[in-house]
């Protein structure tokens, strides 16, 4: 259950501190939150119903979708790259 407060600060606290157990919330919420928004968002893109497998986070028998969910098939934009060497 999440603790409250700034949840962006506590982020990059935690970042920093490497300490996982002073997060406000679990990064799994994090995560399955932004996928329900990355499949409502791919959804729509191609204007159909998706049918997605949690247990191997893949669209089922849509392999569009699931190019379209890979953050390597679409590419980073200017100026969000990683840059070759970090």
């Amino acid at each position: 259950m999440a603790k409250g407060g700034n949840n962006w600060a506590n982020f990059i606290d935690c970042v920093r501190s490497r300490k996982k157990e002073n997060l406000n919330a679990p990064v799994e919420e994090g995560h399955f939150s932004a996928t329900l928004l990355h499949l409502g968002n791919a959804a729509y893109r191609l204007g159909r119903t998706l049918n997605f497998d949690p247990a191997t986070e893949q669209v089922i028998g849509d392999e569009e979708a699931n190019r379209i969910l890979r953050d390597a098939d679409r590419g980073y934009r200017t100026p969000y790259v990683v840059p070759e060497e970090v």
